[in-house]
């Protein structure tokens, strides 16, 4: 008997999660940066260089979020509509 290997595209709840959870983790990456907390920074999984990229930069920018948000709110809107 062959193994099936499923070839339906991720679920959209799990699309939105991922926007979700990449918007979390760089509101906390931005708030322990605005601490200096590098220790918070290495948990989160940043490495030394990301970090010295992100101090250089001010953090991630809000027009991420926001873009984010943007992309969360179609997918809850029309997501169901383009399904494979």
């Amino acid at each position: 008997m062959a193994t099936e290997h499923s070839t339906k595209p991720m679920p959209l709840r799990l699309h939105i999660a991922q926007f979700q959870w990449a918007n979390a983790m760089m509101r906390a990456a931005n708030r322990a940066l605005a601490r200096g907390d590098e220790a918070a920074l290495a948990r989160i999984g940043f490495s030394a260089e990301h970090v010295d990229e992100l101090r250089q930069s001010g953090g991630f920018p809000e027009r991420v979020f926001r873009a984010n948000y943007r992309t969360i709110a179609y997918l809850r809107r029309h997501g169901g509509r383009h399904a494979h």
